[in-house]
């Protein structure tokens, strides 16, 4: 299991199935336990929302995740990461998604591990997932 001493960092896909209650994150950590988000994630539930049939609704969910989840924004260090992660899976033949890249270049410069529900992420070498 990943060493979730610092925090663990959220994908918005774990985010999505907690407000489509499929999921409940707070019985997943401890009450002690800190929660990240990466602002790339925060910019697709933010796209999700104004996409919705009811985006008030949706944004009122978002706004009360943020009182318990810090968002982390990216820097020159997290642009290194992407860049070699991005690089590393082309060559594989293996890419993923160009936003999924940022948020693993989050949980690798930050060294927290990261919780999703994606499978591709686990593609990432020295990427620790915790699969929700």
């Amino acid at each position: 299991m990943a060493d979730r001493s610092q925090g663990i960092l959220l994908d918005s896909s774990v985010i999505i199935a907690h407000f489509r209650g499929k999921l409940d994150l707070f019985q997943l950590i401890s009450p002690d336990e800190p929660l990240f988000m990466p602002l790339v994630a925060l910019g697709e539930l933010l796209k999700g929302a104004l996409k919705s049939a009811d985006p008030a609704k949706h944004q009122a969910k978002i706004t009360a995740l943020l009182k318990v989840v810090a968002v982390l924004n990216p820097d020159s260090a997290t642009a290194g990461h992407y860049a070699a992660v991005s690089v590393a899976l082309e060559a594989k033949g293996q890419p993923v998604p160009e936003n999924d890249l940022w948020i693993a270049a989050v949980a690798l410069e930050l060294d927290m591990p990261l919780a999703t529900r994606d499978a591709h992420f686990d593609r990432i070498d020295g990427l620790a997932v915790i699969q929700w």
